[in-house]
């Protein structure tokens, strides 16, 4: 057995979980290792929805023009007469967009087979980190003490010997069939349905209209669907219900087959089908998320019904949630107990909200219920159950319980909802829900890439519309006194309101002279204005409302932070 040298994070899992904790590691100067078990990337669509909350995430991580150029928009889903498989009795937005709105730049799902995503991860952490996915490495261990984990691993080639990988920490990002949830005695607590059967595979078909998201059958007996996905002339297509065969298919002709049964259609024909899955009920989350400085994110925490598209994205905002944490730990800036300990206060909550929300639409599938809680409006919604409602899109997704996010203003507590945070205009921010988008020269996606770590806006008290620098010293004398958090490479900081051509090192100076970005962060000046520090995560979250640097020190002292 041979023995490696001591990597800050060893990753196991190159699927959109581990890529996405890799590259906001490494953005942050965090030196990473993934492995995994297969021996070379997937061919599979897998996951297709990537919703707008992730596509944010992908914009900090600098990757999401990459997706933008391969995903197809969110097509109008037609669906087919069953007496007549090429005539359709209707056509609909199967899902909600969010409001246009200068704040929200992306308001509908992109859709992307699974593998080109990873490749475009892949490339990027290659590219911009030179780190290299190491294929065909089977966990087949894992000890630690209170300094390093040991992780032992089965090459795949012959003759190699066993190996161990020590790291200061570990993320299991393994996926639902990976080893590292039972290697630690973690229980996995949920329900599985075995007569509820979903069958996939990713099919060419040339010449075959691209315009919609096409659906035949009825989910009562049988229903498949293709779905459009780049490049080529790829579709993804997606068939259950309760007369689906015994033995399905396993090959392009068996795929052919089961295809005209439903659709009543043998004009389209099928070239190649491959990647062909079929997923049974299994829905279930561990009861905790980290094991000392074992941290686990993904479907090896959590798996669910692959109903409203909600999996992929949560795997990758636990990633992205877990990642910053431990890059301020890693590099010697946070007490690691207070930190770390957030990951799971604040992502357990919207994982049991997700499978919550998951279930009831793998029920409008399997069962198709007469009622819904998946908003107001959505128990008029139930004739279809392809329907899916905005909230689903995450951009409400949120810790406003969180242990480590300050509000100084008069803030009203509120029942825990977590994916119930502000993203309409009609609402006003709070700690814990997502930053509102701003664009131009310098957006807030680049603005948090650029950041060592949080970005704090600051907002004037002398007007948050037009103005010149050389109006107040006030504002001066406040980024002065961020000056150490800033040489302690712990944040950069965005003045909002004020021009100022002598940007210096660790601060910019952005015109506001509509108050468009003062207003849709519910700074609204009024008789007594004050100055405000909104503190904002590498996450993109609110972390904090404060009034002066004092405010500042605060909230660094929930996370353990101190210059």
């Amino acid at each position: 057995m041979t023995s490696s040298l001591t990597t800050p994070v060893l990753i196991v899992g190159a699927g959109p979980t581990g890529l996405t904790a890799a590259i906001a590691l490494a953005n942050k100067g965090v030196k990473v290792r993934v492995i995994d078990s297969a021996e070379g990337a997937h061919s599979g669509a897998r996951g297709t929805a990537i919703m707008p909350r992730t596509q944010e995430l992908l914009a900090i991580l600098g990757v999401q023009p990459a997706l933008a150029s391969l995903a197809t928009p969110p097509l109008q889903m037609a669906v087919y007469d069953p007496e007549d498989g090429k005539r359709i009795l209707r056509t609909f937005e199967w899902s909600e967009a969010a409001p246009v709105h200068p704040t929200i730049p992306f308001s509908q799902p992109a859709s992307i087979a699974q593998c080109e995503l990873e490749n475009i991860l892949r490339r990027h952490l290659l590219e911009a980190h030179a780190v290299q996915v190491e294929w065909g490495c089977k966990l087949v261990g894992i000890r630690q003490d209170d300094k390093v984990v040991v992780t032992t691993v089965h090459p795949a080639s012959p003759g190699v010997p066993v190996r161990d990988i020590e790291s200061e920490y570990l993320i299991a990002a393994d996926g639902g069939h990976g080893s590292s949830r039972a290697i630690l005695g973690l229980s996995f607590l949920g329900e599985t349905k075995t007569a509820d059967r979903m069958w996939s595979a990713t099919v060419e078909v040339p010449g075959f209209s691209r315009e919609y998201w096409h659906r035949w059958g009825d989910f009562a007996t049988a229903a498949t669907s293709l779905k459009p996905i780049n490049p080529g002339n790829r579709f993804q297509m997606l068939t259950l219900g309760p007369n689906l065969p015994t033995d399905l298919p396993q090959d392009v002709q068996g795929t052919q087959a089961l295809f005209n049964s439903i659709s009543q259609r043998e004009d389209i024909k099928f070239e190649n089908a491959s990647c062909i899955s079929e997923w049974r009920a299994n829905i279930r989350m561990i009861d905790r998320l980290a094991v000392g400085r074992v941290f686990l994110a993904g479907d090896v925490a959590h798996c669910h019904s692959p109903a409203g598209g909600q999996g992929t994205n949560t795997a990758m905002q636990d990633s992205f949630n877990l990642a910053w944490k431990l890059a301020l730990v890693i590099l010697r800036k946070a007490v690691s107990e207070r930190l770390l300990g957030s990951y799971e206060a604040e992502r357990m909550p919207v994982i049991a909200e997700m499978l919550h929300l998951s279930n009831e639409l793998h029920a409008r599938a399997f069962t198709r219920p007469t009622s819904s809680a998946l908003g107001s409006s959505e128990s008029t919604k139930v004739s279809d159950p392809m329907l899916r409602s905005s909230e689903l899109l995450q951009l409400g997704v949120n810790y406003r319980w969180s242990p480590i996010v300050l509000d100084h203003r008069d803030a009203s507590e509120e029942k825990q909802n977590p994916y119930g945070g502000a993203f309409d205009t009609g609402y006003e921010v709070r700690v814990g829900d997502r930053a509102p988008y701003f664009g131009g020269v310098q957006d807030l996606f680049s603005l948090l890439r650029e950041a060592p770590s949080h970005l704090i806006l600051f907002f004037p008290a002398t007007g948050h519309r037009a103005a010149t620098l050389s109006t107040s010293n006030t504002q001066m004398e406040v980024v002065v006194d961020l000056r150490r958090w800033i040489e302690a490479g712990l944040i950069n900081v965005a003045v909002i309101g004020f021009h100022s051509p002598d940007s210096t090192r660790g601060v910019q100076y952005l015109a506001d002279p509509q108050g468009v970005i003062a207003e849709s962060y519910g700074i609204h000046g009024g008789k007594d204005p004050k100055d405000v520090l909104v503190v904002l995560r590498p996450d993109g979250v609110l972390g904090a409302y404060v009034f002066d640097v004092r405010g500042v020190d605060d909230y660094f002292s929930l996370l353990g932070v101190q210059v």
